[in-house]
């Protein structure tokens, strides 16, 4: 695409920037199902651009009526940067606070029910589903050749959000004695887990 003009780039940034910006903001907190398809990932910045403007239509009209700020340039290109960037960072968040809400997550679940529906969810895997929503737990991590890893996953832990590679690092590390709580191994600074060597994780609320 060749930018010829000043408008050429203000239809790009009205157009695309919107929608790069609340994809882009959502996907930190909530997985995304990739799309091979350009024209599938296209369309979905569009929906996201044309929603943002679709909720800020009052404002856009108000600007475009010059109601307000009509004496304040300055005021008018704040508002507008606010709407193209600002606006969809705001309504990522909110999107990003209802799939992670376990109460509304059910709510909006029971009305498929109704009409006796069956939903697949928008997030890719079972993995990104549960890494996505857990609180800080103790995990029991089984590797392929039956080794146990007993650790603690917590905010300085992470699981990778890469499609392509799923590993795991626990903050904490424990031995798992054959009665009692567990206990934690001295002088560790956590471990990395490659995902390709696991076999399942049981996520536990208590050693």
């Amino acid at each position: 695409m060749k930018f010829e003009s000043v408008s050429d780039l203000y239809f790009i940034l009205a157009v695309f920037v919107p929608g790069f910006v609340f994809e882009g903001v959502l996907s930190k907190f909530v997985p995304r199902r990739q799309s091979s398809m350009r024209e599938t990932f296209l369309l979905r910045l569009f929906t996201a651009t044309a929603f943002n403007y679709a909720l800020s239509s009052p404002l856009i009209f108000l600007l475009l009526t010059r109601t307000i700020f009509a004496d304040s340039p300055g005021r008018q290109s704040a508002t507008w940067l606010a709407i193209i960037f600002l606006f969809p960072v705001l309504m990522a968040i909110v999107t990003a606070k209802l799939s992670q809400d376990d109460v509304l997550a059910n709510i909006f679940a029971r009305l498929p029910r109704i009409f006796r529906l069956r939903t697949i969810s928008p997030i890719p895997t079972g993995w990104d589903w549960k890494f996505g929503r857990t609180e800080p737990c103790y995990v029991l991590v089984t590797l392929k050749d039956g080794t146990e890893v007993a650790g603690y996953f917590g905010k300085d832990s992470m699981a990778s959000s890469d499609q392509d590679r799923k590993d795991l690092y626990l903050e904490k590390l424990y031995t798992v004695p054959a009665s009692g709580p567990w206990q934690p191994v001295p002088r560790t600074s956590g471990a990395y887990i490659d995902g390709s060597q696991i076999a399942f994780i049981e996520f536990r609320t208590g050693e």
